[in-house]
């Protein structure tokens, strides 16, 4: 069993990264270590650490940044275990979370294995948990695609143990951000048997300048992310189907996403950020009024609220934004 760090920026987190690594109630076999170039002392203090503990290590140094997901790919390709954990270098996990999620994969003949997420903060306190209970235990790959879709679960990469048959051999999306979306989504439709774990086992470090909370270009590559996640679902004969909750998907995980990040920098700005107005033309070039019916009239009333106010009144949206 291998897990893949990818060590970029996270001098302040990774040994607590690390010691939640080998704190595991089931060990694991081997620690991946991929050094993308940040140009700090991350990668050193982290093998510091390892080597210090005589963990077992290896290590994969690109020739310049690269990118979280080519470093997962690399580190997948140095790795020699059967079972993958992907896991972030500012993020912790429980001490459980090998053994449960290996036992959950292995009693369910899944093809990955999934827990839930406690968002926290850089002092520790718990946010939220990211996703609503999962209920049943194991489910078809198809049910859980389409709990990603709807939200129901997160395509967070460092929240699943997979098998590496189901991983091939670069799976995550490289030279963009939001790596992990739409590779869940094949990987999800391909898969035979989905094992979900309904205890949070993974701490997710919430923090500012992170890319969910920062406007740049890779703020637009959730437009391909859409994109990407539609072509999947067509390709499984699923588009007809699941039109209403694509709908949904595009408004909650792309258009508002991109909103929201977009207007939250303009707020924080001392002048209009670069990007805000490409950012904020792009969304309005999809919204469309013809979609507050349909969205309102299955469950997404916040959608149809954005549709709405970004259609008509944009700035009266920002300024609701502002103050929520």
């Amino acid at each position: 069993m291998s897990v893949v760090v990818p060590v970029y920026r996270c001098l302040p987190y990774v040994e607590g990264c690390l010691r939640s690594v080998l704190a595991q109630t089931r060990p694991v076999d081997e620690i991946v270590l991929v050094d993308d170039r940040g140009g700090d002392t991350s990668m050193a203090v982290a093998e510091r650490y390892l080597t210090e503990r005589g963990a077992p290590l290896r290590t994969v140094v690109h020739d310049r940044n690269r990118g979280l997901g080519r470093a997962r790919n690399s580190g997948l390709a140095a790795a020699t275990g059967d079972l993958i954990w992907f896991l972030d270098s500012d993020d912790q996990a429980d001490p459980r979370f090998v053994e449960l999620l290996a036992a959950a994969l292995e009693d369910g003949s899944a093809d990955f294995a999934c827990t839930r997420t406690l968002r926290v903060d850089e002092d520790g306190r718990v946010l939220q948990v990211d996703e609503e209970p999962y209920g049943a235990m194991v489910v078809s790959g198809t049910d859980f695609a389409h709990r990603l879709v709807t939200g129901r679960a997160k395509a967070y990469a460092c929240t699943k143990l997979f098998r590496r048959a189901v991983l091939g051999d670069r799976p995550w999306d490289e030279d963009q951000g939001y790596e992990d979306m739409a590779p869940l989504m094949r990987m999800s439709l391909a898969a035979a048997r989905v094992a979900l774990v309904d205890e949070p086992l993974y701490r997710y470090l919430y923090r500012e300048g992170s890319i969910s909370t920062s406007l740049s270009t890779r703020t637009l590559d959730l437009f391909t992310v859409d994109r990407d996640v539609r072509a999947a679902v067509a390709a499984a004969g699923l588009s007809g189907r699941w039109a209403q909750e694509l709908l949904g998907f595009r408004y909650r995980e792309v258009l508002r996403s991109v909103a929201h990040v977009a207007m939250r920098a303009d707020h924080v700005a001392a002048s209009r950020p670069e990007l805000y107005d490409t950012a904020l033309g792009r969304v309005r070039g999809v919204v469309s009024v013809r979609d507050i019916v349909p969205l309102a009239r299955t469950g997404h009333r916040r959608e149809a609220v954005f549709a709405a106010l970004l259609a008509v009144a944009p700035r009266l949206y920002s300024t609701i934004l502002r103050y929520r």
